[in-house]
């Protein structure tokens, strides 16, 4: 169990075992979110680039055109 203590505040919270777990859940979830949100945008970038033929870009990042429409393709909950 831990206490949460508020700043110039005499009360302090105790959390149950069940409160952190959902807490800890919770956090968990909102990084995975977000992880999903950042690996979208990354490989929408990355489908431009690799459609768009701008092959020192893809030379650039170290990929081929090919991989980089592989990568694309893969749905954003893969990694």
């Amino acid at each position: 169990m831990s206490i949460l203590s508020l700043p110039g505040a005499r009360v302090s919270i105790r959390r149950s075992d069940r409160e952190q777990r959902a807490a800890g859940w919770a956090v968990a979830a909102c990084r995975t979110i977000t992880r999903w949100i950042a690996r979208s945008r990354q490989r929408r970038a990355l489908r431009e680039i690799a459609e768009s033929n701008d092959f020192h870009l893809l030379k650039d990042i170290g990929v081929s055109q090919e991989e980089a429409l592989r990568e694309a393709e893969k749905p954003f909950w893969r990694r």
